[in-house]
């Protein structure tokens, strides 16, 4: 293959699967029950993507070269004054240096993003596992006297009420 591509897992309803979805060309994927399988089938669809588009005439892009990026772990950041004198006067009130604060911050920002991900999954995993009438009170609340009342399937809102609150 001339391009670059990810390769991932999925799952609808029971069936779990491989896909490979090219970086450069728009819509050429391919799948699988293993990862060669999508791999593979990735690879036919991409010569016949570039078959049809040049056929049709479609600029054909450039592949995209990923360069290693090498970090030295320093960087400047421009904060407000305001900002500077709080995680400074914050920083010392913890023991520790101006420098290890924003360090913290930082990696406390990087781990929610990957928990609130987390959440989301599970949250749609318990989401498809329970079912809710709509009829009455008494039909949605279990025996601990909890409702789940989810308005859409795919609403990110999730209300928790007690049965009195029902």
């Amino acid at each position: 293959m001339r391009y670059g591509f990810n390769v991932y897992q999925m799952k609808v309803e029971d069936h779990v699967f491989w896909i490979a979805e090219s970086k450069d060309l728009k819509g050429c994927v391919g799948q699988g029950d293993t990862i060669d399988e999508a791999i593979a089938e990735l690879g036919q669809n991409e010569i016949e993507w570039l078959e049809t588009a040049e056929e049709l005439g479609i600029k054909i892009p450039t592949p995209t070269l990923e360069e290693n990026v090498e970090y030295s772990g320093k960087f400047m950041v421009r904060v407000s004054p305001t900002v500077h004198r709080e995680a400074s006067e914050n920083a010392k009130k913890q023991g520790i240096s101006l420098n290890q604060y924003i360090n913290n911050a930082i990696v406390t920002m990087n781990v929610a993003n990957v928990t609130k991900e987390a959440i989301k999954d599970i949250v749609n995993e318990v989401r498809d596992l329970v079912f809710i009438s709509t009829t009455s009170c008494s039909d949605k609340t279990n025996s601990n006297g909890i409702v789940l009342q989810y308005p859409e399937k795919d609403d990110s809102n999730i209300k928790f009420f007690t049965a009195k609150e029902c």
